[in-house]
């Protein structure tokens, strides 16, 4: 399985592929979800790929590296702030 299938691809396959595949896969198959502060001067963002979640750190715009990929929510709990939920729930 290569990033550019049409298939999705599962947890245990995202973390086989090298770190150059790994990125492809995220920017043609995942979704931008939040972004938080990480570190003095790093952000870190946070994609959905099919049934489980990327998390990569930007050093700078050029210079990122791939945090973890994980299916637990849980881990989505520093992203939360960022999330605006007033527009779910209209006065």
């Amino acid at each position: 399985m290569t990033p550019g299938d049409e298939t999705r691809f599962t947890l245990a396959a995202f973390n086989q592929l090298p770190p150059a595949a790994q990125l492809l896969c995220v920017w043609e198959q995942g979704y931008y979800l939040a972004a938080r502060p990480a570190g003095a001067t790093g952000l870190a963002r946070i994609y959905q790929v099919g049934a489980f979640f990327v998390e990569i750190h930007f050093h700078t715009p050029s210079d990122f590296e791939i945090l973890r990929a994980f299916h637990d929510p849980i881990h989505l709990q520093p992203y939360l702030d960022q999330i605006d939920l007033n527009a779910l729930f209209p006065e």
